[in-house]
C-alpha cells in the first residue's frame, strides 16, 4: 500500500456570518492517513465582515484528533502572512514569516492542553475526546492561535454541555447538544455557545450567546464510508 494512501473521514461547508448577514464560507475536509489525520481547509470572508481576508489551513494530529502541527497561509489585502506550528513531545514551536520578517515562539504542551485557532473543526477535536453530558463542563489549557501574527496566546478554555435538542440541517433534524465556551477568568457571558451533533460536529455558533446571531452554520457535511 502507497504510503501516501488517505481515506475520508468527513468532508463539508460553514457558511460565515457577521452581525447576522451571510459574508463568507469556508471549506474544508478530515481525512485518514497513515500516521493519523490530516484536516485541511481554506475561508474566504467579505463585506459586511470589517476586514476581508482568506485562509488556507493545514492540521496534522493523531488518530485520537489531538492536534500535532498546524500550518497557516493568511492573506489580508496585499499581506501574506505563513505560519507553521508543531508540536515536538511536551513543547509547541512557531515560525512567522510575513514580509520578509520571521518571528518564533515556543512553549508548554502538556497533555490535557487543546489548540484552538478560527475554524471550529478545532471544537471537533477536543469533543472527541472528552465526555459531555448535560450540566457537565471541562476547564482546561488552551494554546489560542489567531491575528494578527497567528501566533499562540496561551489561555484556559471553559466548556460546559448546557442542554440536549435538535438543529434544523439541509439534510434533516439532528439530535445535539448546546455547548457554553468561555475563557476564564472572563466571565461566561463574553464567551460564545455552539450546537455540535453526538460525533462532536459543530452544526452552528452564535456571536456570544445570542442565538439570534448566527456566527457559523454547517450547510455541506459529506461522512466517509
Amino acid at each position: 500500500m502507497s504510503l501516501f494512501t488517505s481515506r475520508l473521514v468527513a468532508a463539508g461547508r460553514y457558511a460565515i456570518f457577521h452581525a447576522g448577514r451571510e459574508c463568507g464560507e469556508e471549506r474544508w475536509r478530515i481525512e485518514s492517513v497513515a500516521h493519523g489525520l490530516v484536516a485541511t481547509g481554506e475561508q474566504h470572508v467579505g463585506a459586511p465582515h470589517p476586514f476581508p481576508n482568506a485562509s488556507e489551513y493545514r492540521v496534522t494530529l493523531t488518530d485520537t484528533m489531538r492536534p500535532t502541527g498546524l500550518e497557516i497561509l493568511w492573506t489580508v489585502g496585499a499581506r501574506r502572512l505563513r505560519a507553521l506550528h508543531e508540536a515536538a513531545g511536551r513543547v509547541w514551536r512557531v515560525r512567522i514569516e510575513t514580509e520578509g520578517q520571521v518571528r518564533e515562539q515556543h512553549g508548554d504542551y502538556p497533555d490535557a492542553c487543546e489548540v484552538e485557532y478560527g475554524t471550529h473543526l478545532f471544537h471537533t477535536f477536543f469533543l472527541a475526546r472528552r465526555d459531555f453530558q448535560v450540566g457537565g463542563e471541562h476547564e482546561f489549557p488552551v494554546l489560542r492561535i489567531g491575528p494578527p501574527w497567528m501566533a499562540v496566546t496561551p489561555e484556559r478554555l471553559l466548556v460546559r454541555c448546557v442542554e440536549r435538542g435538535t438543529v434544523e440541517t439541509p439534510w434533516g433534524a439532528t439530535a445535539a447538544r448546546r455547548y457554553v465556551s468561555s475563557s476564564p477568568p472572563q466571565p461566561e457571558a463574553e464567551g460564545y455557545t455552539f450546537w455540535a451533533d453526538d460525533d462532536g460536529m459543530v452544526l452552528e455558533s452564535c456571536e456570544g450567546l445570542d442565538a439570534s446571531r448566527p456566527w457559523m452554520r454547517l450547510t455541506e457535511l459529506t461522512r466517509g464510508s
